[in-house]
């Protein structure tokens, strides 16, 4: 194999440049809502989105000769975008040692570093859909590891964000979205779709009202059907997608004493939450933007020909005192949400009856 400088593992930079661009993945549901933006000023984008999704403004007729009015600029967190830095490494001299010592071929250790660097992309994208969940749950994007403690503000309000729903099998659910669907119009936006966990989905087909205003007094108690259920938010309000998501990843690890990781697992979307929307005409709420980590500004590390950069890059260091070869992926990332009106969230009660989620 052609190592870098003769150094097993090191791969040469060129090798990298397929690394880093498959940010999309086909069954994550956020990545519908929030697409993939690469950008060399994450500031200026995020301004220019912010200006261009506000609710219109009017201008005011003005006698001749007179001072035209100020308007403003609706003010947004540019404090915090720029410290959206992700990124991870593996020791490569160690993984070296091991395969080697397992007798694998030098041929095929080419393989196995490069498909370090693509996993280790992997759990950087990763961290961007986390974030992207978040503030689709919350409104807000906060990030306290690694001594970075910041919560970035997208203008989203107390209010949009306390309301309750009671999805027992005798609530009055109907009446509970109608409010929030009139508190969002009274705002000026149409709410055109909910996400939540398949669990509350279930809960609303096993809700006697629900019930009864879809399958009539004969069928009451069966339960509703899916499509039914989907056919009646959006005749009855306006409800056209509907967005579940219960994938899970892998938020820490420790290591038991056989010395195997133990993965702590987590949901990317809480299970008690439901989140009305009011999505622009292509079905989106916002944008993931992507810029350049420190790295590639100081050491131009990627020399990429043409106008396609990666939103991760993958970058290869030696560390000399213990000799250590360090593989590592990293990328500069924030979810932009377009309106701060557009998300309307709400936290399911509690409650003894139970859900299996089964559809």
């Amino acid at each position: 194999m052609n190592w870098e400088k003769n150094i097993m593992g090191f791969v040469p930079q060129n090798e990298w440049l397929d690394v880093g661009f498959n940010v999309t993945r086909q069954n994550d549901p956020i990545d519908g809502l929030f697409g993939d933006v690469r950008t060399d000023n994450l500031v200026a984008y995020w301004q220019t989105i912010a200006a261009e999704y506000q609710i219109p403004m009017m201008a005011q007729f003005h006698s001749f000769d007179t001072v035209t009015r100020k308007t403003f600029r609706v003010p947004i967190d540019t404090h915090n975008i720029e410290k959206g830095l992700i990124k991870v490494k593996i020791n490569q001299s160690e993984r070296m040692r091991a395969l080697t010592r397992a007798g694998v071929r030098e041929d095929a250790l080419y393989d196995y570093v490069i498909q370090d660097g693509v996993r280790l992309a992997e759990q950087v994208f990763t961290r961007s859909k986390v974030a992207k969940n978040e503030l689709m749950s919350s409104g807000v994007v906060t990030i306290n590891e690694n001594n970075l403690n910041l919560t970035v503000d997208y203008g989203v309000t107390n209010a949009q964000t306390a309301f309750t729903l009671d999805l027992s099998s005798t609530a009055d659910i109907p009446s509970q979205l109608q409010e929030i669907i009139d508190t969002a119009l009274a705002s000026g936006k149409t709410i055109t779709g909910m996400m939540t966990s398949k669990k509350n989905l279930t809960k609303m087909r096993r809700n006697e009202v629900i019930q009864l205003e879809v399958n009539g007094t004969a069928a009451q108690g069966a339960l509703v059907r899916q499509a039914a259920l989907e056919a009646y938010l959006e005749d009855e309000f306006g409800i056209s997608t509907i967005v579940t998501n219960d994938l899970t990843y892998g938020a820490d690890a420790t290591f038991g004493d056989d010395g195997r990781p133990v993965i702590q697992t987590e949901r990317y979307y809480p299970e008690d939450k439901v989140t009305f929307f009011a999505a622009n005409s292509a079905g989106r709420l916002g944008v993931g933007l992507w810029g350049d980590p420190p790295e590639v500004d100081v050491a131009r590390f990627m020399s990429v020909s043409g106008s396609e950069y990666p939103y991760v890059y993958v970058s290869q260091w030696i560390e000399n005192d213990p000799t250590v070869l360090w593989t590592r992926a990293s990328g500069l990332f924030m979810p932009v949400l377009y309106d701060p009106y557009s998300l309307w969230i709400a936290t399911v009660e509690s409650d003894a009856e139970g859900a299996t989620g089964e559809t």
